[in-house]
C-alpha cells in the first residue's frame, strides 16, 4: 500500500473534503481523487459516500484511519530516534567479546560508560575470537572485544589492553611436587596434565605463538578441552591440570591462595585486546564515544581501577 496515497486519505477523512486535502499537502483535487479511488479498487470497497458536497467516511474507511495513523504515528517516532542517534549519544549497541573480555572486561568499561552516558543500551554477545571477528565483518555486531588483532578485510581495530599471560596451577600442586615452585623449562610442561581451550579462543592462539619452535601442543598431556575460561578456571580448581590464562583474570584467584602461577623461564609473554570495528560501516555517535572512551579509559579502569 503506497505511503503517499495513505497520507492523502488520512487528510481527506481529517478534513472531509478533497479540495482542503489537496490545498495542504500541494497536491490538485484530481490527484487526491486519484489516490483515494486507488485505495477503493485496491481494498475493494468504498471509502467515502459522496452525499451531495459533502462526502461521509464508510465504516472501512475508519478502519483504515484508525491504522493509518497508528503507521504515521510510528514513522514519525522512528524518524525522532533517527535523529536523536544520529546527533546524540543514545540508543543500543549490539556488542560482542571472546571470554575474558566478555565476562571479565566488558562488564566494566559498558559500567563506566552508562554513568556518563544513561540513554545507551548494551547487548553483549559472547563467542571465542573468531566467532565475534566474523559477526562483526558480517555486520550482526557493531564492534567486539577480542584478544587477538583480526585479520578479515575491511576490520579495523584499536589496541585498548595489554596484559601478562600466565600458567596456573591449583594450589594444591606445590604440595604434590614438595614445594618446587621452580623455575620451570618450556620442555618440562609436556610433564604436566593440561586443560586446553578450543580452537579459535585468542587465548589459546597466543600461547602457541609464545611457545611456537620450543612446545608443540600435540606434545602436551591434554586431559580436557574447554571452551571458556571460566571453564577452564574450575577445572584447574578441580585439580585436572594446569591452564594458561590472563593475569588479570586468575590475579582474584590468586590472591585468595587458589591458584598459583607456574614460573616458566622464556615463557614470558603478553596478551593484546583489540575492539574492533567494520571500518566502512558509519558509527552513529554512541559508536564513536564508546570507541574513543575504551581507547583512553580503558587502561585506567583495569590498571589503575578507576575510570576517570
Amino acid at each position: 500500500m503506497d505511503i503517499r496515497k495513505l497520507e492523502a486519505f488520512c487528510k481527506v477523512y481529517e478534513l472531509r473534503s478533497f479540495s482542503k486535502a489537496g490545498k495542504e499537502l500541494f497536491l490538485s483535487q484530481p490527484t487526491i481523487s486519484s489516490h483515494i479511488s486507488f485505495l477503493e479498487d485496491e481494498l475493494d470497497v468504498l471509502l467515502f459516500d459522496r452525499l451531495g458536497r459533502r462526502i461521509v467516511p464508510t465504516q472501512a474507511a475508519e478502519i483504515l484511519y484508525t491504522s493509518a495513523s497508528r503507521v504515521f504515528e510510528n514513522l514519525e517516532r522512528v524518524q525522532t530516534e533517527i535523529l536523536l542517534l544520529r546527533d546524540k549519544v543514545i540508543g543500543d549497541l549490539n556488542v560482542g567479546g571472546s571470554t575474558i573480555p566478555a565476562n571479565h572486561m566488558m562488564p566494566r568499561l559498558m559500567a563506566a560508560f552508562c554513568q556518563m552516558h544513561p540513554d545507551v543500551r548494551f547487548s553483549l554477545t559472547v563467542g571465542d575470537s573468531a566467532q565475534v571477528l566474523n559477526k562483526v565483518y558480517n555486520g550482526d555486531l557493531i564492534m567486539g572485544l577480542v584478544g587477538r588483532k583480526p585479520d578479515l578485510p575491511g576490520l579495523a581495530s584499536s589496541l585498548i589492553l595489554q596484559d601478562d599471560m600466565v600458567v596456573v596451577a591449583p594450589v594444591q600442586f606445590n604440595n604434590h611436587l614438595n614445594g618446587f615452585k621452580g623455575p620451570w623449562k618450556i620442555a618440562d610442561l609436556e610433564q604436566l596434565p593440561w586443560v586446553m581451550r578450543e580452537k579459535g579462543s585468542g587465548t589459546r592462539k597466543a600461547f602457541e605463538e609464545a611457545v611456537q619452535g620450543k612446545l608443540s601442543l600435540q606434545e602436551l598431556n591434554v586431559r580436557a578441552w574447554v571452551d571458556s575460561t571460566s571453564a577452564a578456571l574450575e577445572c584447574v580448581l578441580a585439580g585436572v591440570g594446569v591452564s594458561t590464562t590472563s593475569r588479570f583474570v586468575a590475579q582474584p584467584y590468586i590472591d585468595r591462595g587458589q591458584l598459583v602461577v607456574l614460573d616458566v623461564q622464556d615463557l614470558v609473554w603478553k596478551r593484546e585486546f583489540y575492539l574492533t570495528y567494520h571500518s566502512e560501516r558509519d558509527l552513529f555517535p554512541a559508536v564513536r564515544a564508546f570507541l574513543n572512551f575504551c581507547e583512553r579509559r580503558a587502561g585506567d579502569i583495569f590498571l589503575n581501577g578507576t575510570g576517570s
